[in-house]
Parts: structure tokens; sequence; C-alpha cells
């Protein structure tokens, strides 16, 4: 095989490791809408929406997710964010099947979860997440 040969060979394996990345990145973190339960317990009183951030202590992903949640309720004060180990506190992640962490949930004034969001999601997201949440919430008051 000649020079050429190989770098072209070596260039297409590595675009494609590449794109086989950015899809299983792009499939690690989801939102899911609609995910109903309730959750008076963990919802902040006086929050419009609190966001329910469910971590581990060996999760590399929670500390993005901590500073999304943490700067959106700095910068809005209807919007609370809660931080939950679910070492500490399994119950509250069996009883919504967390499989991996960070896992996020987006519930409304009444403590209805409204979203799941799981890894870390882009902020833009988040705020996506929340302001559907209030739309839901609004339009099932």
């Amino acid at each position: 095989m000649d020079a050429l040969t190989a770098l072209l060979v070596i260039g297409a394996l590595v675009a494609v490791a590449t794109l086989l990345g950015l899809g299983l990145r792009a499939r690690a973190t989801r939102v899911a809408t609609g995910c109903g339960g309730d959750e008076h317990q963990l919802a902040v009183d006086g929050a419009e929406v609190t966001l329910v951030q469910l971590s581990s202590p060996v999760c590399s992903a929670c500390a993005a997710m901590r500073r999304v949640g943490s700067a959106l309720a700095a910068a809005d004060p209807t919007i609370a964010h809660r931080e939950i180990d679910v070492v500490d506190e399994p119950e509250v992640a069996r009883r919504h099947s967390v499989f991996s962490t960070p896992t996020t949930l987006v519930l409304d004034r009444d403590g209805h979860v409204r979203a799941r969001l799981i890894g870390a999601v882009k902020p833009a997201d988040v705020r996506a997440a929340v302001e559907a949440a209030r739309t839901l919430a609004a339009v099932t008051a």
C-alpha cells in the first residue's frame, strides 16, 4: 500500500470514528416531556419551576448540570435548583427509574414532573423544558 492510500484510509477511519462519537454523545443526552408523576415534597415552595437534579458522587457530567441549574436559578427568581444524591436517597431514583446521572426532573409549582433531562443537557434545552413546564402548568390549571 502506498503512502497516499494509507493516509486516505486513516483519514476515513478518523472521520467515521468522529461521526460515531458525535452520534453516541447526542443519544446520551435526552429530553423527555410529559413524564407525569407527582413530587410535591421535592418542589421548592414559592418557585414556579423546580429543577431537581439527581446526581451521584462519581458523576463527571453532574458538575456541568449543576452549573446550568444554578445559573438558571440565579438569573430567574421563579426557578429553583435542588440537587439530590442518589446514594443518599435511592428511593427517589428508584421511583423515577433513574439509571444514569445526572437526571434532572423539571417540576411545576404543584410538584408535577413536566420533563426529564438525562445527561449533561445544553442550557438552551433546559430553558426550553422550563418554559414548557410553565406552559403545561398554566394549561392544566
